[in-house]
């Protein structure tokens, strides 16, 4: 049976948390994951680091690791002190996941979130040699930690890498690492692919990780847009065993809703209660359509 986790930018405004409060709460909720950020945890001391992955564990929430990177860690920087700048970045992400008993990487992490092309371009591959250039490098780590190293399908408004299954399955073809895998996401899939099937079955084994929300980044639900028989059945098809993690975001303000572009009450003025309610139909309703 697939883990369900849920990212903690959704219960949140801003990204620094009380890490230890939100295990409560994802537990309380009936997730099996929390999905976790770099940057806030890069602030706290390793001490404080070690008691929420111990606290994690006591009550056996597994932590994972989602990224955007941030324009001055770009991974495909033509600045080559950008890309070494964006290599240590995430090799200290990847002792910090040891040090919290980790491995999986993800989200985007091969260039940087929210910036894209800025005028009309036909070819992209000096972007790519960068970037993958730099995620060879990375990959010597994540092999040695053990960590897998998610590459994310993002839609065309939030990166120009990869924007498609087909690119994506390329991209990691040139890295050639067996720890870098694949993070396909339903709402930006919902903007890219032709068909959610299609895309998941095209991918198969090289799946690592699989993010879910609505069209509009509601939490899954059972009156949504999204075809969750379909998306199920495709994952059970290529026998998929990885982690299931939502990734809706639903109210404005803050950095996170200044991040996520929410610059509307998705939420229909949702109390937190509300709000845990929502996440609690979710996690009921894919763990019935994920069960073989």
């Amino acid at each position: 049976m697939n883990k369900i986790g849920i990212h903690f930018g959704y219960f949140n405004s801003d990204w620094d948390t009380d890490f230890i409060r939100q295990i409560d709460q994802v537990k309380r909720i009936g997730f099996d994951i929390l999905e976790v950020a770099p940057a806030p945890l890069m602030k706290l001391s390793k001490e404080e680091r070690q008691n929420i992955a111990d606290y994690a564990g006591q009550n056996g929430i597994e932590l994972t690791f989602s990224v955007g990177l941030a324009k001055e860690y770009d991974l495909a920087s033509q600045e080559s002190k950008v890309r070494k700048a964006g290599i240590q970045f995430t090799l200290d992400t990847f002792e910090i996941m040891k040090e919290m008993g980790s491995n999986m990487y993800s989200g985007v992490d091969i260039g940087a979130w929210n910036q894209t092309y800025l005028y009309g371009v036909t070819d992209k591959s000096k972007e790519w040699k960068y970037s993958i250039q730099s995620v060879k490098e990375i990959m010597q780590s994540a092999e040695e930690k053990g960590i897998t190293f998610a590459v994310e399908v993002v839609n065309r408004y939030e990166s120009s890498l990869v924007n498609t299954a087909e690119e994506a399955l390329e991209y990691i073809s040139r890295v050639d690492s067996p720890n870098c895998k694949i993070l396909l996401d339903t709402y930006h899939m919902n903007i890219e692919e032709d068909s959610f099937y299609d895309a998941i079955k095209l991918v198969g084994d090289k799946l690592g990780h699989f993010h879910v929300g609505e069209a509009n980044r509601r939490p899954p639900c059972p009156e949504g847009r999204m075809p969750w028989d379909e998306i199920a059945g495709a994952l059970k098809e290529i026998n998929y065993g990885g982690a299931v993690v939502m990734e809706p975001f639903i109210k404005m303000g803050g950095e996170v809703g200044r991040d996520i572009k929410v610059w509307r009450d998705i939420s229909r003025k949702a109390s937190m209660d509300e709000m845990e309610q929502y996440v609690g139909v979710s996690v009921k309703m894919l763990r019935e359509k994920l069960r073989r």
